[in-house]
């Protein structure tokens, strides 16, 4: 009896970094750069295993679509991204990206804002040891990035990390070392499982993060229903980290001499500015600049509820407070609602709306 197979196309598209060998030569590694012949192999024998275990024939296409390092990724290489993924969405099944790891928690929050109702998975990988490299963690990566598009036990949507072991949340992914095979882990939550011999997925959490993809407008089966809002406005963000003796004026300085239209600011403690920069948080306020205050604790939860500095600033409404959002999810969720020419208010709304799981807001019980 002829055995059928469930077909899945998948486009894998190829961004840099190191999984494409951009890295600095040195005297024990040679300059090895990948192209998509390399990474076509690696595809090729991962398919054929696929397709005996788990009955699925896998159509795969790679595409280049620039070749950068990370670190000098940029909001218009995001817009690229989005685009190719709007661009082709009826044509697959599923989306890898493979990507340097230094901003590699900036993209995936700023596909998971962009593709408010997407239906379809694009799983974010990349590499610690560039692809043919001495203990290269590439191939693994990739191979496991292609196993989780086309799982087929839980329902896999949206902006997922499959990095390690580690399975992330878009908007929770936090890089803690250059080191480890295992450098990303979810900031605080948005952990949706393992993988490793076995794929192990908490429902509750896959389900949860499946759940806000259909908040605004249903889930998108095509591309005409696909909401796409692709543009951000990072230019015009300070991100700034607070240190006794900081003086109010920068605040006024940046916004006069160098056109800042928001602020990104870690301060001490649970979001508790110090009372010396009071006049410069005061400033903001009175030109309506909007700041979004978070905390230089690795695992900080900036609520505005435990000091008497931070419950000023709620008091008077001065700042928003971050929670428990990452960096990266905060600043791209900012600079993608000043590209949608948000009033004021109506940012210090919105960035306290959850919209992909990024914050959690409690009250504290004190």
């Amino acid at each position: 009896m002829a055995t059928t197979y469930a077909k899945k196309r998948i486009l894998i598209i190829l961004t840099g970094g190191t999984i494409a060998g951009n890295v600095a030569i040195s005297n024990v590694s040679e300059n090895i750069k990948s192209d998509p012949s390399n990474f076509s192999s690696v595809v090729e024998s991962c398919v054929e295993i696929l397709k005996k275990n788990w009955a699925i024939e896998i159509e795969p296409s790679i595409l280049e679509l620039f070749n950068v390092d990370s670190s000098d990724m940029l909001p218009s290489n995001w817009t690229t991204i989005i685009s190719k993924i709007e661009e082709t969405y009826d044509d697959y099944d599923a989306f890898i990206l493979l990507h340097g790891t230094n901003t590699m928690g900036y993209t995936c929050a700023a596909l998971s804002f962009a593709l408010e109702n997407i239906n379809k998975p694009v799983i974010v990988t990349g590499a610690q040891v560039p692809l043919g490299y001495l203990g290269s963690d590439a191939t693994t990566n990739l191979v496991n990035a292609l196993r989780m598009a086309v799982w087929g036990y839980h329902p896999i949507k949206g902006i997922i990390a499959v990095f390690g072991s580690k399975i992330i949340s878009g908007v929770r992914v936090k890089k803690g070392t250059d080191f480890d095979y295992d450098p990303f882990s979810s900031f605080l939550k948005g952990s949706l499982g393992q993988v490793g011999r076995f794929m192990r997925i908490d429902e509750t959490a896959l389900d949860k993060h499946n759940s806000y993809l259909s908040k605004i407008k249903p889930l998108a089966i095509q591309s005409r229903v696909l909401s796409v809002k692709k543009e951000f406005d990072a230019s015009c963000i300070a991100s700034l980290t607070e240190f006794p003796g900081m003086s109010p004026d920068i605040f006024q300085s940046l916004v006069e001499n160098n056109g800042i239209k928001a602020f990104v600011f870690r301060s001490f403690g649970a979001g508790d500015i110090s009372t010396h920069l009071r006049k410069g948080i005061e400033y903001l306020k009175e030109k309506r600049i909007p700041i979004v205050v978070t905390s230089q604790a690795p695992a900080g939860i900036a609520s505005f509820q435990v000091n008497e500095n931070g419950k000023f600033l709620k008091d008077n409404d001065l700042a928003i407070p971050a929670f428990d959002m990452s960096i990266e999810s905060m600043t791209v969720k900012l600079a993608w609602l000043l590209a949608q020419n948000f009033s004021y208010e109506e940012i210090k709304y919105k960035m306290l709306q959850d919209m992909h799981g990024e914050i959690t807001i409690e009250n504290e019980a004190i």
